[in-house]
C-alpha cells in the first residue's frame, strides 16, 4: 500500500497522546472543527488505492511525534455552526528523530500552483508547517518516509 502525496497533520495533548498510547496505539482524534476538507482527501486516496496518513504534533515546543493511517473520518453537524469530527486511525507508529521537527513537514501548495506546475513545469513556493498553521489541522505533503515504512509493511505482508 502507498500513501496518498498528501497528509493530515494535528496537534494532540501530551494527556491524549498517552491515553492512546495506553490503548495499544489506535484510536480517534476528535475536534469540534469539521474536517470537511480532510474527509474529501480521504476519500480522494481511497478512490486511488493509497492510505492518508495522520501525523501527531505534542509538546512544548510542538514535535511531530506519531503518524498513522486514518481508518475513516466523521463529520457531524449537531445545530448551526456546532460540529464533530472523529478521525479514526490504525496503530500509532512513531516519527524518526530526525523528521520532528514541524518545519520537517510542507503545506500543501494551493491547487493553482499545482496545475501551473503540472502545465509549465514551474515548482510552487513550498512553506513549512508552523505552530501557526496545525490548528485545526494542516494539509501538508506526504513525506517520503510514510510511504518507505507503508512499502515495508506490504513488502512483509506479500502485498
Amino acid at each position: 500500500m502507498n500513501a496518498y502525496r498528501y497528509c493530515i497533520a494535528a496537534s494532540v495533548s501530551d494527556k491524549a497522546l498517552t491515553a492512546i498510547l495506553d490503548n495499544g496505539g489506535r484510536g480517534a482524534y476528535r475536534d469540534d472543527h469539521p474536517w470537511l476538507m480532510a474527509d474529501e482527501l480521504l476519500r480522494a486516496a481511497r478512490d486511488q488505492g493509497a492510505v492518508l496518513p495522520l501525523i501527531l504534533a505534542s509538546g512544548s515546543p510542538l514535535e511531530l511525534v506519531h503518524w498513522a493511517a486514518i481508518r475513516e473520518i466523521d463529520v457531524e453537524e449537531f445545530h448551526k455552526g456546532s460540529w464533530e469530527t472523529r478521525c479514526h486511525f490504525d496503530a500509532l507508529h512513531p516519527v524518526s528523530p530526525i523528521f520532528t521537527a514541524l518545519d520537517s513537514l510542507m503545506l500543501k501548495p494551493g491547487d493553482d500552483a499545482l496545475r501551473r506546475e503540472q502545465l509549465e513545469g514551474v515548482r510552487p513556493w513550498r512553506h513549512a508547517l508552523d505552530e501557526r498553521h496545525i490548528r485545526p489541522y494542516a494539509i501538508c505533503e506526504t513525506p517520503a518516509f510514510i510511504d518507505m515504512v507503508l512499502r515495508e509493511k506490504g513488502s512483509e505482508s506479500g502485498e
